[in-house]
């Protein structure tokens, strides 16, 4: 008749240990999720203020991105002179737009897209702003080609240019790849 109480006892006893053993769990636990909670403040702290110091415009555009769309731009405007060489004069009154949209216009979602846009247009898109652009673009024009002396080599001198600039470019990518 004794053993049962022993038996009981040693049950209690144990259950007693097992109790305690799960109580310094459960403190350890608590310990440990308050340090990774810490660990949870302490990241998100160093994330806004990675954020933070970034542009609003998004991430920079890379070199390589930004050579990658002058090439486009280049391509785009050499089919378009060898159709009308018209078209060389209005690029060479664009491309400062063009390298000012550029810089200025982020890609990196459609609202800051259109958000930038907007903003680069307001910018840059007044009389004001452009009159002295179109006006710089000009006096290049006048000074560096035959469209005041010669207005017939014009044609000649466009597609000389941008044949140029294409040749240019093939030994750009060319270096490129070879490194």
């Amino acid at each position: 008749s004794q053993n049962p109480k022993v038996s009981k006892a040693t049950m209690l006893q144990k259950t007693a240990e097992y109790c305690k053993k799960l109580k310094a769990e459960r403190t350890h636990m608590q310990k440990e999720s308050t340090i990774l909670k810490q660990e949870i403040d302490s990241l998100n702290s160093a994330i806004s203020s990675v954020q933070s110091q970034l542009p609003e415009t998004g991430a920079p555009v890379t070199r390589q991105r930004k050579d990658q769309m002058e090439e486009m731009f280049d391509e785009y405007v050499r089919v378009r002179t060898t159709e009308n060489s018209k078209f060389w004069i209005f690029s060479v009154l664009m491309s400062t737009l063009y390298d000012s949209y550029c810089n200025s216009v982020s890609t990196s979602s459609m609202e800051e897209l259109c958000r930038t846009t907007m903003a680069w247009l307001d910018q840059s898109g007044s009389l004001v702003t452009l009159r002295p652009k179109v006006l710089n673009a000009l006096r290049k024009l006048s000074t560096s080609t035959p469209i005041l002396t010669e207005p017939q080599k014009m044609r000649q001198h466009a597609l000389q240019a941008v044949a140029k600039k294409a040749k240019g470019q093939q030994g750009n990518n060319n270096n490129m790849m070879s490194k």
